[in-house]
Formats: C-alpha cells, sequence, structure tokens
C-alpha cells in the first residue's frame, strides 16, 4: 500500500504546524523507528514552512492500519495527543501519487509554481534513499514525480512571473515600508530561502543588507557573492538596534529573535521595525509584539500578497494536470506489471519442478539412466509453455490490472503436490 500523512497551510494554522516540523536529523531518527514496524518497507519525510508530509509504502497491511501505525509513531515522537489528528490528512494509492506529483509541480505551493519545493523534496528524498530507509516502489514513485514537475515547469507558464515565498515577503515588506531601499535590512539564516529573499531585496535597490547564519563562512560566501555585508551570529545584538528590516529563516528549532532582546533598545529608536518570520517552527518570538513601534509577519501573513501571483497561473493549472497524469500514468503501468512479477516466478518455479520430477519419473519408468536429448526436449517444452502462460497472464490482468485475476493464476499455479501434475 502506498500513502501518506500530511499536514499543510490549507489543513492547519502555523502554530500547529511547526510542532510536527523536522529537522534533517529529526527526520533520520524518525525513519530508524518506523522501521521497526516489519510491513513498512520504506518511508520519505518532506518537511517544509508550509507542509509536512510522510510518505509511506507497506507491503500487506490494510490503510486503517497503516495510517494509525504512522500516526502513533509521530505522536510518539513528536509528544503530541492524537486530538491533533484532526488537522491531518490522509491519501492512499493512486491519490498519494497524483498528490506527490502535484506537490513537486508545484501546484500545492502557497505560491503556485515555485520551484523551491523541488529541491525541498529531492532533499527529503535523498535523505531516506542514501540511508536505506527509501524502497523501490517510493524511489520509482519520486523519480517519476521529479520528471513530472521538471516537464510541467518547461512545458507550461506555471512559473510565468517567478515568484516564492520570500519574494512574497519582500513584496509584503515594500507594502508596508516607505522607500525600502535606504533601509537597513539584516537577515539571518542562509538557505535557499535565505538567499532568494537576498536576491529579491538586490533587486529592489536595497545597498544596506547585512547577513549572518549560524555557520560564518555561509554567511561570508553568500555576502561575497551579492556583494552584501556578512557579520558573525553572535553579533546580532550589535546589528538588530540598528536595523529598520529583519527576516529570519533558517532550521532552528528555537526563538532566535526574544522579546528581552528587542525591549533593550526599542525605545531608543524613534522609527518602528519590521520583522519577517519565514521558519517553521518560528525564530522570532511573537511576545515582541507588546512592545512599541515593531511589526511581525509570518509565513501564513503572505496569503493575501500572492493572490495576484496566483491568478497569473492558474489558466495552466489544466495544462499541467494533463501531464501530471500522463506520467502518473506510466508509473501506474509500472506498478501494475510490478504486482505480476510474484506469479510471473510462480509459474517459471512450478514449471520447472514439473519439468524436473516428470523427466525424473520418465527416465526411471523406462529403465533410461540417462539421455540428454530427452532432457534438452523436457528444458525447452518447458520454457516454451513457461512464456505462454506469462504473455497470457499479462493479456488476462491488462498487465496488471485487472488484479482479481492475479489471485486467480496464483491458485492455479499452486502446486503443492508435483506428483499430481
Amino acid at each position: 500500500m502506498l500513502g501518506l500523512v500530511g499536514i499543510s497551510y490549507k489543513s492547519a494554522p502555523l502554530e500547529i504546524r511547526e510542532k510536527f516540523a523536522f529537522t534533517g536529523e529529526e527526520s533520520l531518527d524518525f525513519l530508524r523507528q518506523l522501521k521497526i514496524d516489519p510491513d513498512l518497507k520504506g518511508a520519505v519525510v518532506l518537511s517544509t514552512c508550509n507542509r509536512i508530509e510522510i510518505y509511506f509504502h507497506f507491503e500487506t497491511c490494510c490503510s486503517d492500519k497503516a495510517w494509525d501505525a504512522i500516526f502513533r509513531n509521530l505522536e510518539f515522537f513528536k509528544k503530541s495527543s492524537p486530538d491533533q489528528r484532526k488537522y491531518f490528512y490522509s491519501i492512499e494509492g493512486d491519490a498519494a501519487t497524483e498528490h506527490l506529483f502535484r506537490v513537486v509541480s508545484g501546484l500545492e505551493s502557497l505560491v503556485i509554481g515555485e520551484d523551491q519545493i523541488v529541491t525541498q523534496v529531492k532533499s527529503g528524498f535523498l535523505l531516506s534513499l542514501d540511508n536505506d530507509h527509501s524502497s523501490s516502489v517510493l524511489t520509482r514513485m519520486f523519480n517519476k514525480a521529479f520528471e513530472a514537475g521538471k516537464r510541467v515547469r518547461t512545458e507550461t507558464a506555471i512559473n510565468k512571473g517567478s515568484a516564492s515565498i520570500s519574494s512574497a515577503a519582500v513584496e509584503l515588506i515594500c507594502q508596508r515600508t516607505e522607500d525600502i531601499s535606504n533601509k537597513k535590512i539584516t537577515l539571518i539564516g542562509t538557505g535557499i530561502m535565505g538567499e532568494l529573499a537576498v536576491v529579491n531585496l538586490v533587486k529592489r535597490n536595497c545597498c544596506q543588507l547585512y547577513i549572518t547564519n549560524r555557520t560564518y563562512s555561509k554567511a561570508l560566501e553568500l555576502a561575497e557573492k551579492h556583494n552584501i555585508t556578512a557579520f558573525e551570529l553572535e553579533k546580532l545584538n550589535e546589528f538588530l538596534p540598528q536595523s529598520d528590516i529583519i527576516m529570519v529563516a533558517t532550521g532552528a528549532q528555537n526563538h532566535i529573535i526574544t522579546k528581552d532582546m528587542v525591549e533593550k533598545f526599542v525605545s531608543a529608536r524613534s522609527n518602528h521595525q519590521l520583522y519577517m518570520d519565514l521558519s517553521v517552527p518560528r525564530n522570532i518570538s511573537t511576545e515582541i509584539l507588546q512592545l512599541p513601534n515593531v511589526e511581525l509577519f509570518a509565513v501564513d501573513d503572505l496569503q493575501e500578497i500572492v493572490k495576484e501571483t496566483q491568478n497569473k497561473r492558474k489558466e495552466a493549472i489544466s495544462e499541467a494536470m494533463e501531464i501530471i497524469r500522463f506520467v502518473k500514468q506510466e508509473f501506474n503501468d509500472w506498478l501494475n506489471a510490478l504486482e505480476l512479477t510474484p506469479s510471473i516466478m510462480k509459474i517459471q518455479k512450478n514449471m520447472e519442478a514439473v519439468n524436473n520430477t516428470e523427466l525424473e519419473g520418465f527416465l526411471r519408468i523406462n529403465g533410461i539412466s540417462e539421455n540428454e536429448m530427452i532432457a534438452r526436449y523436457a528444458e525447452h517444452i518447458s520454457r516454451k509453455y513457461t512464456r505462454l502462460f506469462i504473455r497470457n497472464l499479462k493479456q488476462v490482468t491488462n498487465n496488471g490490472k485487472q488484479r482479481e485475476f492475479i489471485n486467480v493464476v496464483n491458485q492455479l499455479f499452486e502446486l503443492q503436490d508435483n506428483n499430481e501434475a
């Protein structure tokens, strides 16, 4: 069974999503925990600012049991209660495959068609694959999803007027700030979202940009690339008081900016400060809103900003879905054919068993100690009928799509007593 359990900006507010966010290390620990279940063939964790999804492949398990297993493990790992399951969605089979394809293609993103999601999905998938937590079926499904996503972006206008969460954040800042080019701006975080924020701010002619990161070398590298200034995170308290705008986009699991930090200097400032928190879980304490001349925005505040972009891109969704359905059908054809493998192996094994048993009996009954030509002919006729049965198997089951016939074939070739054949 293929399926997923997920939570996104569509199903839950930020304060719920941030409780279930995963770092890379946590994802790996969670996958190890899941692997204890003998029915689980593989799993992949996707964790972004807008969604946390767990894709899984159970070999012999009904959907209710599979979902319950994932939820129980998630609740144990995140120390959450079952009453929060109401925020999650559970999808199985073909619908789960289509959902993944839509996610990778950007159709499920807050900003339709945004590119950042591709890197995020690849990161989660490779973490699972490289640590032997994926399965052949999940690997095939994710690779086809990347294929679909690439085609959607190259063959449709889904990313026309390219946008991202970072660009939407910069747009909101521009709406709330007069002449952003003259403002002193501090950015914390050098990941994809942080760099996209830098790119968008540079396009707005912002020249007083300061960037920092837990690893200073990464901040320095990004600063040199975009001709801005880097500083060590330990000096954040020196840069905050002189900054007009502060953007944070990191994977930290706690608050980088607290009320106490801001309270020390806020009364000495004559103009207000704008804080933009793009992290999940949030890295800026909401308590700073208790202070004067302070504004704070988070990812959920960007939905109004992206509506204009959404309207431009909605026309391409139908074209994107045609591509997704085509690539999904290719995956389903492969998956259906995979269902025939056990039956094919059973046919081959039992035909070989019949051949060996009957040949031995024939030679013994007829007093023949050994005859190479008889043995070769017996092997020849056995292989011929094996190929014939396999060909008919594919035709009768429509290459595995009509699964009810597969069980009949399996029973037909269940030769428990080869002497009766």
